[in-house]
């Protein structure tokens, strides 16, 4: 038995609001317009009712219809995606009006009163309801979001204007614009979607709306990281307007929970696409007095007053909110200048993103290379310049080169926004605004460098580490971690974190510069952070090298945390552990947020028995 042919219903002539002023007199046309319609849904209604077995046909025809367009729209949609990820953006334009049409020919049928009217019937309407918001927010995807995006990917490109050296942000406010739109449709159908009875619909309608609601989570997930993208690059071109960036470079040799302390720091002064270099200062540029920031009691237990009076110690907390705003103070009061914008980088990330670029010279001719540059940077410019103020001044020199080539632009731009993603996942780059509209738009990222504030996406937990040895010792120090949770039992899950520290020093003698210059050991400090709302069950130091304490024990960013203070000389080990309680409830995948160290944390997870 072949498929009934779909019926389409006839386009509508659409009706502008009439004005607030008219009367109530009708001419004779509008009350026999009036009557016309009268009629027209009189004849509806008895179609309903004395010819159900017509109306039944129509409808079950129109959804055979849109159940095929939405299968195409469902295909294309695949494709679509597999073509952009794989950046074959010339094929985008014809698979976006691919979509178009099917999409359209799927929400068609839905806009007849007959439909409408069959959505009110019980149990059944609901099937035509849900299908209707699945037409519709397909169609309105295809509309407002593929086919525009389709001509911008193909067309995008970051060029500087030759004369002026500023970059052409027209690019970036059509970006914008597309991923605004998509927030706002992608918000709007949740909303609708959500209000869909899936238990009084047929299993195959069921399947429809748990497909969709599908594809709107993969696109809650990336709209926020797109907006924090664009975001950050039209605050650093200063499209919106003119902003004094401070460029803070992290130094992982001297570990701090957000990567190292901003030892070199650079102020960009940007407006209209224009970005220029107006000052760069290290940290004995900055006064050691506390600056005038409110932090939290727990942030000052954990972290005691240097987090206030060394402007190195200013990244020790694992929140890059805290970090900017204590940079921007220093800046207000020893550089006179108010950061509208901060932003975070290391070597780590330097090197990921000279992966695209390819080498860089700096101005006393050496080559850094994506290879070479986070030893260069954080070791052997000690052993050259032992004093350490050398090495701050070639530390910003070569960020300096490795950052003009970034804005050259003469590289491959979608290559870089891959690397500049890997680069914001591993926590080698952060971003912050003092302007809350802005900092808004970057949540949901790792951009915005903090902890998430619930469980259910994954429970988070952080191990972090910082130096206090006053040293550059941490190029010789392995860690890992190792996480066992019972999270598949039901009930509350617990998260054991066990952390080994080990230092490996060559046989050579080290500069004063990287030595401690407290101690004749060296002291590093280690933070754990259990999942939001969790509670601490038990701490323990069970490898205590030359001499490790816990303590003090207290509850930051909505989390428990706990601190130890571990001593050791090289070839000494030292294991300490926390034992977290989470509360009952959702739980997503563990995951474990660590510093970014010059040896990477090697973590481990490991599930305990489940009942």
């Amino acid at each position: 038995m072949t498929s009934p042919h779909l019926v389409r219903a006839p386009a509508r002539a659409s009706d502008p609001n009439p004005p607030r002023n008219r009367t109530r007199e009708r001419s004779p046309r509008r009350r026999s317009t009036a009557r016309a319609w009268t009629w027209s849904m009189l004849g509806v209604l008895a179609l309903l009712v004395v010819g159900g077995g017509l109306a039944a046909w129509w409808i079950g025809a129109n959804a055979l219809a849109v159940r095929d367009d939405l299968e195409a729209s469902k295909a294309t949609v695949s494709a679509y995606q597999t073509a952009a990820t794989e950046q074959r953006f010339s094929d985008l334009p014809a698979l976006a009006a691919q979509l178009d049409v099917s999409s359209s020919d799927a929400v068609m049928p839905t806009t007849s009163p007959i439909w409408r009217i069959g959505e009110l019937v019980p149990v059944a309407g609901e099937n035509l309801r849900a299908v209707r918001i699945i037409a519709e927010g397909v169609n309105d995807l295809s509309a407002e979001v593929v086919t525009p995006a389709s001509t911008m990917l193909g067309e995008f490109t970051l060029e500087r204007d030759p004369a002026s050296g500023g970059f052409d942000v027209a690019p970036l406010r059509a970006a914008s614009e597309i991923s605004t739109s998509a927030a706002s449709i992608v918000t709007g159908l949740r909303a609708e979607l959500a209000g869909v009875d899936s238990n009084s619909t047929i299993p195959q309608v069921a399947e429809a709306v748990a497909e969709f609601d599908g594809l709107l989570d993969t696109a809650d997930e990336a709209i926020p990281q797109v907006n924090g993208a664009l975001t950050a690059v039209t605050e650093l071109l200063g499209v919106n307007g003119p902003r004094n960036v401070v460029l803070a470079f992290l130094n992982n040799a001297e570990a701090a929970a957000l990567g190292g302390g901003p030892a070199a720091q650079t102020l960009l002064t940007v407006g209209a696409g224009a970005v220029d270099v107006t000052r760069q200062v290290s940290s004995g540029d900055f006064h050691v007095v506390p600056v005038d920031v409110e932090l939290d009691d727990s942030a000052e237990q954990l972290y005691d007053d240097i987090l206030l009076n060394q402007v190195n110690a200013t990244t020790s907390r694992p929140d890059f909110p805290t970090a900017a705003q204590l940079i921007s103070a220093y800046w207000q009061r020893d550089q006179g200048v108010t950061p509208d914008v901060v932003i975070s980088l290391d070597p780590l990330g330097l090197s990921r993103l000279l992966q695209v670029t390819g080498p860089v010279t700096t101005t006393e001719g050496e080559q850094l290379t994506s290879d070479n540059v986070v030893s260069k940077l954080l070791n052997e410019a000690y052993f050259r310049y032992p004093d350490g103020a050398g090495s701050d001044e070639y530390f910003a020199a070569a960020a300096s080169a490795v950052f003009d080539r970034i804005m050259s632009v003469d590289y491959d731009v979608w290559a870089m926004a891959e690397a500049v993603t890997d680069v914001a996942g591993s926590g080698s780059l952060m971003m912050w605004s003092n302007d809350p509209v802005t900092q808004a738009l970057f949540d949901g990222t790792r951009l915005q460098g903090t902890l998430p504030q619930a469980n259910d996406g994954s429970s988070v937990l952080g191990v972090y580490f910082r130096d206090r040895s006053s040293s550059k010792i941490d190029t010789y120090l392995h860690t890992e971690a190792t996480v066992t949770t019972d999270a598949c039992t039901p009930g509350a899950p617990t998260y054991e974190v066990e952390v080994r520290l080990q230092f490996d020093l060559p046989e050579v003698e080290l500069p004063s510069y990287v030595d401690s210059g407290l101690y004749d050991f060296y002291r590093t400090e280690v933070f754990l952070y259990g999942p939001v709302d969790a509670t601490t069950e038990s701490v323990e130091v069970l490898e205590g090298g030359l001499n490790s304490v816990a303590g003090p024990s207290v509850v930051d960013l909505g989390r428990p945390a706990e601190k130890f203070t571990v001593d050791l000389v090289d070839g000494q080990v030292a294991v300490v552990r926390a034992t977290f309680e989470g509360t009952i409830g959702e739980h997503g995948p563990t995951e474990v947020r660590t510093t970014p160290m010059i040896n990477a944390t090697a973590v481990k997870l490991e599930e305990a028995a489940c009942g």
